[in-house]
């Protein structure tokens, strides 16, 4: 169950974010892009540069996670 749950959370997170960059030029989404790096940076001076860039990486690829919260609750 948990590998199908993942195989989903994968399929939707890539589902969403195909959606929601298909509506932006390629200007937008290189703005976006430089406007990210600039604020890990900023926010994350130890940072090496692939520090930064690996950090990106993991912002836009989140893994989404469904919760049953009757079931968590009577875990």
């Amino acid at each position: 169950m948990n590998s199908t749950l993942s195989d989903f959370a994968v399929r939707f997170n890539t589902f969403l974010y195909r959606q929601h960059i298909r509506r932006l030029s390629p200007e937008e989404i290189e703005l976006a892009r430089e406007w990210s790096m600039t604020l890990i940076r900023r926010e994350h001076p130890h940072l090496s540069t692939e520090e930064v860039e690996r950090f990106y990486e993991n912002l836009i690829h989140v893994r989404i996670s469904a919760v049953d919260e009757w079931l968590r609750r009577m875990s």
